[in-house]
């Protein structure tokens, strides 16, 4: 089984070997983060929640899948001369635009969970983003069930570990740049992408959403994975 024991305090990622993406020179303040909140939920109301959403982190969001394809490019055997390292860099605007996203609507945290484990081929950035806006309607919901179900159930649906690390890396360093009482839905998904990974890692990861927000949905599922040993099909051929 990936899971063999269950940590018992919450992760510190401080400690982490990864290449940094953000400038952590200057941390982000509550201030900061609330004034982009109330932006946010002023265009909600004047303009509706697409705009808003749209308005609030479509530029974020092409930074972030940049990223994840540049990663991606490096498990392509044609790419490996030209492509020996994945950079990118997360400034202060993009940062606080991604965690009020993950914070104020959960479809917005589920686009950026869905596009480290899923490839651009199956779930392409337009649909990502037409999902965050509009979660409800029909088709979005069930095909991002399907892309969920499909990945889950299927043997050979194995992990792209370097487009997943990169997701990893981005939101640990988000998390090292934003106050603590926003951080719970970072490691949440952090969380979910380590289980999906098969790392023991995912358990801490959860505990350390949980104890700033004991309500947060997405790490309790996690734990509760894997205390009953529930994975993605491709873990049992491993």
């Amino acid at each position: 089984m990936p899971y063999k024991r269950r940590a018992e305090k919450p992760i510190n990622h401080a400690k982490e070997d990864r290449t940094m993406t953000v400038d952590r020179t200057v941390r982000i303040t509550g201030t900061e983060m609330k004034e982009t909140i109330n932006q946010f939920e002023q265009d909600r109301r004047s303009n509706g929640t697409r705009k808003a959403v749209r308005s609030l982190i479509s530029e974020a969001f092409l930074i972030w899948m940049d990223a994840l394809e540049q990663a991606s490019a490096e498990n392509d055997e044609s790419c490996r001369v030209s492509v020996t390292r994945t950079e990118c860099s997360l400034d202060r605007d993009t940062v606080i635009r991604i965690t009020v996203g993950m914070d104020e609507m959960l479809s917005i945290r589920d686009a950026f969970l869905i596009s480290a484990i899923v490839d651009e081929q199956r779930a392409s950035r337009e649909f990502l983003m037409d999902f965050a806006e509009r979660p409800k309607q029909p088709s979005n919901a069930q095909r991002l069930e399907q892309l969920l179900s499909d990945a889950f159930r299927d043997p050979s649906a194995r992990p792209d570990m370097k487009r997943c690390d990169q997701a990893i890396n981005m939101l640990f360093d988000i998390i090292d740049m934003i106050p603590k009482p926003y951080r719970a839905q970072p490691f949440a998904v952090i969380s979910y992408i380590m289980w999906w990974m098969g790392q023991e890692g995912a358990i801490a990861a959860a505990i350390s959403a949980l104890a700033i927000d004991d309500r947060c949905s997405l790490a309790a599922i996690v734990c509760s994975a894997v205390e009953r040993h529930i994975g993605p099909a491709w873990t049992s051929e491993t």
